[in-house]
């Protein structure tokens, strides 16, 4: 079967991505040459509306891209599917602060969609202070999308009953950010350094909310994001299990042991411990790559995606993370003494899966509520 270009692409760039990898973990923050590939193939702009020169790609496609990138340099892949969440809000932005935002169609996006901010009302808009811990990429965006609560007073402004949560585009420039990310132990090429705000003024347009009104109403953009973000990043987990795998195979295969003087390969806990993560990631990816072309698939009918199958999208996305982990922990622990060298392949594969876990961890509760659905309940968080 012929791959999707942007598949293709993806793995064009894989070499490159690779030589530039120790670079990136040890600047803390991709090299502005990889940053440049990946920006100029259209990699940071999957979800971006094609009005602005965005590529709009399916579901399965964005899944299988950021695996194959992921499998190079999961930093990159993380780069990827941060700059997701404001392509998607970018549908429901004015045309000319829609223009402004992709004048350089080639720059990824910080986010930190987590409400770190305060916004007080104003004229035209809002004034907006706040920190952010962790925010992707921000020192190679000009534009971070940036969650926010707007206040009255002392407490939360409420809307239809919640509170008014907000997603604030603030360019780059207005930013402080504070390196904290150089001693990170992993994912250390994502430059997820903090960037905080003081009282800076951003336009109703660029303030997106839960009653936003959608200006751009094709299946992607129908979609909660939470429905995409989570679940595509599952994505960079089955590249790094891949690249782990493959490295474990390459040394396992080769070597002799030291107490037996017998080959590895010919061992039968090595055979089962190559036989079962390979199984693993199969398995996982399959049951995956099913739920997400189901929901594109109905997606592109027009039709809303039925709450059982987002449990199963929700469901197959944690599951994939803690198999993943769990298998690369036993390739770390059961694989060669080289593998306990910083930066060996499977070394470095243990530490950012765990850090991308972290990073995922965020919409645990959309696993817990994909249980609920799936016996028959209501999810338990506001958007599922």
């Amino acid at each position: 079967m012929d791959l999707d270009p942007i598949i293709t692409t993806a793995q064009d760039l894989q070499p490159l991505i690779r030589e530039h990898q120790e670079e990136g973990e040890r600047r803390a923050q991709l090299t502005p040459e990889v940053v440049s590939a990946v920006g100029k193939e259209g990699l940071f702009r999957l979800f971006a509306p094609r009005e602005v020169g965005g590529l709009e790609v399916s579901l399965p496609v964005a899944l299988a891209a950021v695996e194959v990138i992921g499998a190079a340099d999961p930093a990159v892949g993380w780069y990827m599917i941060n700059s997701m969440r404001p392509c998607l809000a970018a549908a429901f932005l004015p045309e000319p602060e829609r223009a402004e935002l992709f004048s350089d169609l080639d720059q990824n996006f910080g986010n930190s969609p987590v409400p770190g901010g305060k916004a007080i009302a104003v004229e035209g808009g809002y004034r907006v202070s706040g920190e952010w811990p962790l925010v992707t990429g921000c020192e190679h965006a000009k534009w971070c999308g940036l969650g926010g609560m707007v206040m009255e007073g002392d407490s939360p402004r409420q809307l239809n009953g919640r509170p008014d949560i907000r997603y604030f585009f603030i360019p780059t420039a207005a930013l402080d950010i504070e390196p904290t990310w150089q001693d990170a132990a992993a994912m250390r090429g994502t430059g997820s350094n903090a960037a905080s705000v003081r009282e800076v003024f951003v336009p109703e347009a660029l303030a997106i909310g839960s009653t936003t009104p959608l200006l751009i109403d094709r299946p992607v953009f129908r979609q909660p994001p939470s429905l995409l973000f989570f679940p595509i990043g599952a994505g960079i987990a089955f590249g790094v299990l891949e690249n782990a795998l493959q490295t474990a195979v390459d040394d396992l295969g080769s070597k002799v042991s030291s107490f037996s003087g017998q080959a590895m390969r010919d061992q039968a806990p090595i055979q089962e411990l190559i036989a079962n993560s390979d199984a693993a990631l199969r398995a996982a990816r399959a049951g995956h790559v099913e739920a997400m072309a189901a929901v594109w698939d109905i997606a592109q009918s027009g039709e809303e995606v039925p709450l059982r199958l987002r449990a199963q999208v929700y469901a197959s996305s944690y599951y994939a993370i803690d198999v993943i982990r769990d298998t690369i922990s036993r390739l770390y622990a059961r694989g060669t003494r080289a593998a306990f060298q910083q930066g060996h392949p499977v070394e470095r594969a243990l530490r950012n899966l765990h850090a991308i876990g972290f990073g995922l961890e965020a919409g645990r509760m959309f696993q817990h509520s994909a249980g609920r659905v799936l016996m028959g309940g209501e999810p338990l968080t506001p958007v599922f």
